[in-house]
């Protein structure tokens, strides 16, 4: 084999690689990229519902903790009410 024929014959076949290589593997990393993407958004949309429900269930809990308070705040409010009235302030002097 000529030495001179060597390094035209491996630019060719390098070429010719290359073009296969680009014309096969494109549409299938083009496909693996959509895949992954896909499952990056149904992963997200997953979170973001997992986050909505642990929100709403820290709100219930607020909500239950605030009506407790305000039924605290009524039962206090009617004891201080009804010290000051007059007739169980003679009661207590009596």
């Amino acid at each position: 084999m000529d030495p001179d024929l060597l390094p035209p014959l491996i630019l060719g076949v390098t070429i010719t690689l290359s073009a296969a290589g680009v014309l096969i593997f494109r549409p299938l990393s083009k496909r693996l990229a959509d895949l992954i993407e896909l499952w990056s958004r149904d992963r997200q949309g997953q979170m973001a519902n997992d986050e909505v429900r642990h929100l709403t269930d820290a709100v219930s809990r607020l909500t239950d903790r605030m009506e407790s308070l305000e039924d605290r705040l009524d039962f206090t409010e009617r004891m201080i009410g009804s010290l000051e009235r007059p007739d169980h302030q003679a009661r207590l002097k009596g």
